[in-house]
């Protein structure tokens, strides 16, 4: 596999790490459209940010075990390790890379927005974000459900959950404690 490509599956997996889902009664319009807002400015926030640690695992009916992604950025370099390839890889991660962390939720917007709850993880203040995304054109369900804590003091996430189908994803971000697994030669 070409670096390109693998870089583009790479950053497309961490596109799915991006919110998804909602949970219970629409709120009026104008608070909808704010919740909405919030949501679009904290997976800006966690795409433009210098550096995150974000740990991935998704689970599918039938594998007994699930699939889980690491990634470490760094500037412009990503270290990720990728299932598929069985081992850990380094590589540049441009800005359109970076563009590309946020195409999910660009391409299918969250919509049925609302606030859940606030909370704590870690001790850090988070606020609970419910919501759906219509995912026009595939084959299985037509809409992903999704939860996002986003912190209250940078507005960046914490944690994702999302359900599509019969498949469950849950991502956990780190802005503080991010270094490289090791250095790739």
């Amino acid at each position: 596999m070409s670096g390109t490509r693998m870089r583009r599956n790479l950053m497309g997996a961490a596109v799915l790490a991006a919110p998804v889902f909602l949970f219970g009664a629409a709120a009026p319009a104008a608070a909808e459209e704010a919740v909405c807002a919030s949501i679009g400015r904290a997976v800006h926030a966690m795409a433009a940010s210098e550096k995150f640690h974000s740990k991935l695992e998704a689970r599918t009916p039938g594998r007994r075990r699930p699939v889980q992604e690491e990634r470490f950025v760094l500037g412009d370099l990503v270290y990720a390790n990728s299932p598929a390839a069985g081992r850990w890889v380094k590589l540049h991660l441009t800005e359109e890379d970076r563009k590309g962390l946020e195409t999910g939720l660009l391409a299918h917007p969250p919509q049925d927005c609302r606030e859940e709850a606030r909370q704590e993880i870690g001790g850090v203040p988070v606020r609970v974000f419910a919501y759906r995304q219509a995912m026009t054109g595939q084959d299985e369900a037509k809409v992903a459900e999704s939860r996002l804590w986003v912190a209250e003091a940078d507005g960046r996430p914490r944690r994702y959950e999302g359900r599509y189908g019969g498949v469950a994803v849950s991502v956990v971000y780190d802005y503080e404690r991010v270094t490289p697994p090791f250095e790739l030669q």
